[in-house]
């Protein structure tokens, strides 16, 4: 399915992406990106949370995007954190030596904090041929790269307007 997206109000406007159909089974853990020909892996964390098996497995250096998937979620909020994990990848890959892990969750995540975690909303505005939606991803990361990723934060590009009272 093809869908145009933004990202927190982004400068480059609405990008089209293909949110592609993977196999998600009905328990909680994390899918991790693959290449296309590939596609998506799904990996079970019982019994841990899949907030802090996304995390742990991010610490490993060995993914570029991880989604946390807590029971239940919808496949569809899936596939589109997927694609903003993708996005926010490539922009910090622009930016930064080397490939960071990008860790994302379809629905706010429940336990992201209790080790750690700082949890970042990012606004998506997601526009098809029958509608327009905003939704929310959250990305999940550790206070470590909380003043990187904040001086890297643009703000929104806003024209100032004055109005006469």
């Amino acid at each position: 399915m093809h869908v145009m997206m933004e990202i927190d109000g982004g400068f480059g406007g609405l990008d089209t992406v293909d949110l592609e159909p993977f196999s998600l089974p009905a328990r909680p853990g994390v899918v991790l990106d693959r290449p296309a020909e590939v596609g998506p892996v799904f990996v079970a964390s019982h019994p841990f949370p899949p907030e802090s098996a996304a995390r742990s497995l991010a610490a490993m250096r060995g993914e570029r995007v991880l989604v946390a998937c807590p029971w239940p979620v919808s496949p569809a909020r899936t596939r589109l954190a997927l694609a903003v994990g993708r996005q926010l990848a490539g922009a910090r890959e622009a930016g930064w030596p080397g490939p960071l892990p990008v860790v994302v969750c379809p629905v706010r995540p429940r336990c992201a904090w209790q080790s750690g975690g700082v949890v970042v909303p990012h606004l998506v505005s997601v526009v098809t041929e029958q509608a327009a939606q905003v939704r929310v991803v959250w990305e999940i990361t550790d206070h470590g790269q909380t003043p990187g990723w904040l001086s890297g934060v643009a703000p929104a590009g806003a024209l100032s307007i004055a109005v006469m009272a």
